[in-house]
Order: structure tokens, then sequence, then C-alpha cells
């Protein structure tokens, strides 16, 4: 039995997982993106290029992005990074004895009205 190994993410295709999640973060989260050419320190159609994989992230613009976005590098090279990942919204650790299937479930205050009034 051969162990497989998984293979380090090429620099091009790191350059749009970071483009991409950037995208995705400043959406999901309707920030600015002049505002965080400028905690980059860098122009807006710059910005607009890097956003696009037009021109590469230094390592210091991605660290500069991730403090922007209060996050971590690790997660700006993310190729799965979901919308729903962003804001925490993900099953619970439930085991599936729950009854719910590890599903989320609404809190207090979200039940129907069931008095009949």
């Amino acid at each position: 039995m051969t162990a497989v190994m998984s293979q380090p993410v090429s620099a091009a295709k790191a350059q749009d997982i970071v483009a991409m999640n950037v995208n995705l973060m400043i959406n999901a989260r309707h920030l600015q993106k002049k505002d965080l050419a400028k905690a980059l320190g860098i122009a807006p159609q710059t910005i607009s290029k890097k956003l696009r994989s037009e021109i590469t992230w230094t390592i210091n613009e991605t660290q500069a992005a991730a403090d922007f976005l209060h996050t971590d590098v690790a997660t700006l090279l993310n190729p799965n990074l979901t919308t729903s990942e962003l804001f925490g919204i993900n099953k619970t650790a439930a085991p599936d004895d729950s009854e719910n299937g590890g599903q989320l479930v609404a809190g207090h205050g979200f039940e129907p009205w069931t008095s009949g009034l």
C-alpha cells in the first residue's frame, strides 16, 4: 500500500485562491474594495487587478488583506472556503443519534405560536 502525498499549491493557483477568497469575503461582508486598497497601501485600480488575478499578491499584501478581513492567511489560501464558513454557519457536532442528524436548530424564541388565540 503506497501513501498518497498531497501536492503543494502552485504559486499561480495560490494567487487565484487568494483572489477568489478575498472577493468572496468582500462581497459577503459588503466591504468596499477601495478600503481594502487603502489598507494595503495600493491604488484602487491595482486592487481590482489583484482581485482578477492579473497582478500577483505579495506575502505582505496577503497578510495585510487577512488583517483587514479579520482572518488569517490560511483562510485566504483555503481552496474550499464557502460563504457559510465565513459566517460560522455549519452543522453542529451533534452525533446522528441526536434525532436531528447534526443539523442546526433554531433557538428559543423561534418557535411558531401554537396557543390557538
